[in-house]
């Protein structure tokens, strides 16, 4: 087992390079939101201001109708990819209190309650131009909503988040394989891509791991109802499971290139599903000794720039190679095998 400060100079190895990087809309909203929580794990080790600047280059770059980082180059075409970051927006509000940050936060809010385009039955749509529903959307827009919510004690806005969460997992997610497709068209009723992409379904199950924080007891039922997708999810992949703990980018199809960055959101949400007591003894040893592998498989993919090799890669998506995504989600598997740690010496 490595030592601390090993790990410390791995993360910070990997830090730099994600820094390094070119970033989309969600890129940069999920680096923001993997230093925000390093900085919980390591609150010594990485202040706040990784967090606090990459939330401020992301409202340098906010678009009149609320979308962050939707200004570069030629325009983000997205909507909930914009919104990825809008949790450590919120807290760049509250460490700094400057309402640069807070005026943002409201907009980006106010833009997922009035100005996002919907299907017919309300359900967000993953692009701003045209309605289509794609799996990422569990990590883009519902965690940054319920944290508002509960950070301004605005309970519509957490139910608003977990409607949105019930309208992907009645459309995308498979009753019979219990994995997510990756991109349906609710205008004509079919899927545009049905495959079951491993980081497609790391996003989602990621995303409602995060949600899960900002659900009050009063809303019982739904946060029971989010476990077990969550859980029935985590069970398929881990059916697919390579020997060398990674997967394939298709998770059910071996002729696709096999893919880095599923095993690591795997492990966070593990370690996060476990952290947070969720996890029922007989469940948790099986499930933490996979995560713990799939954690080792991250780091020998790591290089000597710290670059995460073999995630999806930039900027297409459809190869094995290196993105800030595949960064950030080493940053974030990091910081809950961190209070994983802190927890078991409790």
């Amino acid at each position: 087992m490595e030592q601390q400060q090993e790990r410390k100079g791995m993360i910070e190895k990997v830090v730099r390079a994600m820094m390094c990087m070119s970033r989309a809309s969600w890129e940069q909203g999920t680096a923001a939101q993997a230093m925000y929580e390093l900085h919980k794990s390591f609150p010594e080790d990485f202040g706040t201001q990784y967090f606090v600047c990459l939330s401020h280059d992301a409202v340098v770059r906010q678009s009149d109708d609320g979308r962050l980082s939707a200004r570069l180059c030629r325009g983000d075409q997205g909507s909930l990819d914009t919104t990825a970051g809008l949790e450590a927006l919120i807290r760049a509000y509250e460490v700094t209190l400057d309402d640069f940050y807070l005026s943002a936060a409201k907009r980006v809010t106010s833009y997922l309650l009035t100005g996002i385009p919907k299907s017919e039955n309300g359900t967000w749509s993953h692009l701003a131009e045209k309605v289509e529903l794609w799996i990422d959307a569990l990590y883009m827009g519902p965690p940054g909503l319920a944290a508002a919510g509960a950070a301004w004690g605005e309970l519509e806005y957490i139910k608003e988040a977990i409607k949105q969460i019930k309208g992907y997992v009645d459309a995308m997610w498979d009753r019979e394989q219990k994995l997510f497709s990756h991109i349906w068209d609710p205008i004509g009723k079919k899927f545009i891509r049905r495959a079951f992409w491993g980081v497609g379904n790391g996003w989602a199950i990621s995303g409602m791991a995060r949600v899960l924080d900002f659900i009050p007891e009063s809303l019982q039922q739904d946060r029971s109802y989010i476990i077990s997708v969550i859980f029935e999810t985590i069970n398929s992949l881990l059916s697919h499971i390579r020997p060398d703990h990674l997967f394939h980018d298709i998770v059910d199809d071996p002729s696709t290139f096999v893919e880095t960055n599923l095993s690591q959101q795997l492990a966070y949400t593990i370690f996060t599903l476990r952290n947070a007591g969720y996890l029922a003894a007989d469940r948790e040893n099986g499930w933490i000794e996979k995560a713990r592998l799939m954690r080792q498989a991250a780091w020998e993919k790591v290089d000597g720039l710290g670059l995460v090799q073999g995630v999806c890669g930039s900027p297409s998506f459809d190869h094995a190679g290196t993105a800030t995504e595949g960064q950030a989600f080493f940053i974030l598997m990091e910081a809950e095998y961190q209070k994983f740690l802190e927890h078991k010496t409790e």
